[in-house]
């Protein structure tokens, strides 16, 4: 599907037939996507990490689609200096993380009881939530002063980005660090992972074209919305049907690393390589993934379950929060 989705995308993009570069694209970097993950689900075992490091590693890098998607956006729109189009880029990078929120509610709700927190959950995913939240915390209290007493909109500043990815190293090394044991070796995994990659590549280059054209005239708010929950429905849709077949606990904390990781490694990419304006959309959406990281958090340190009527709250929060971005 990978290859000739991005086949398909290409010739959209060359043809300037938005649709089938748009579809077509999408295709591609959900298949070249899947091969990604395979390859990094091998390089996990070649490693020797256990099952809970191994999914968490695995969820936490399965981003990366998000991230080249949202690049070839984001350069985009700075080679054509169109400030929107960057805008957008880290718009559906982030409604994407906050459409994930929703999806570890239902997760947690397709369960008796709720969600089971283990001790390596508690002891590793709890100190990162609580850092992603006080990083989101600090770059939006930034821009509130910036537009308040300069009276202009900031861009994301460079040491914003660099603290988010050294949590994001810190993470990765306290997950792989948990519970190893002798790994089977070798480098089967890299022609997986580096023709994903090259796959993604070239899909999102050509999805970014479809973008462009479908998105014209539409508020920025309604285009990020629209394209942020098209680029996320499919990891939504894997990771539902795995706690549907009674991988719940796996599918739900693979989503709590996904949120996170979208902040510290996807949007601090993006700042680093795009002028990123900390304006008014990006602030709402950078505070709604706070407040439900914040709330996830308190209800998993305060039991041993993420309990139905607490994973109804975090589904509503989201949801409504999204909902209301088309508005802002």
């Amino acid at each position: 599907m990978g290859v000739l989705g991005a086949a398909a995308g290409l010739a959209g993009a060359m043809l300037e037939a938005w649709p089938l570069a748009l579809l077509g694209g999408l295709a591609g970097v959900v298949g070249f996507g899947e091969v990604t993950v395979h390859g990094l689900e091998l390089a996990t075992r070649a490693l020797g990490l256990s099952g809970y490091a191994s999914g968490v590693m695995v969820n936490s890098l399965a981003v990366v689609p998000e991230l080249f998607l949202a690049y070839s956006i984001g350069s985009r729109g700075v080679e054509e200096g169109n400030p929107l189009l960057v805008e957008l880029a880290v718009l559906t990078v982030m409604v994407g993380a906050g459409f994930t929120l929703a999806v570890l509610g239902l997760v947690a709700l397709m369960g008796p009881g709720g969600l089971r927190v283990t001790r390596e959950a508690a002891e590793i995913e709890l100190p990162l939530i609580r850092a992603t939240v006080a990083s989101i915390g600090v770059v939006v209290l930034y821009a509130l002063v910036e537009a308040a007493y300069v009276g202009r909109t900031p861009l994301d500043p460079l040491e914003a980005s660099v603290t988010l990815l050294v949590f994001f190293a810190v993470y990765m090394y306290w997950v792989a660090s948990r519970g190893r044991t002798r790994g089977e070796g070798g480098l089967g995994w890299s022609p997986w992972l580096l023709g994903g990659l090259a796959g993604l590549v070239t899909s999102a280059e050509a999805m970014s074209s479809g973008v462009e054209a479908f998105t014209h005239g539409m508020g920025l708010g309604a285009a990020g919305l629209l394209v942020g929950l098209v680029g996320a429905a499919p990891e939504a849709a894997l990771n539902l049907l795995a706690a549907k077949r009674g991988r719940r606990e796996e599918a739900g904390y693979g989503l709590i690393a996904a949120v996170s990781a979208t902040v510290l490694l996807v949007y601090a990419a993006l700042g680093l390589l795009l002028p990123l304006p900390l304006d008014r959309y990006i602030v709402y959406v950078l505070g709604v993934l706070a407040a439900g990281l914040w709330l996830t958090a308190r209800s998993l340190e305060t039991g041993e379950m993420l309990d139905r009527n607490e994973a109804l709250l975090i589904t509503l929060l989201a949801v409504g929060a999204l909902l209301l971005l088309a508005r802002v």
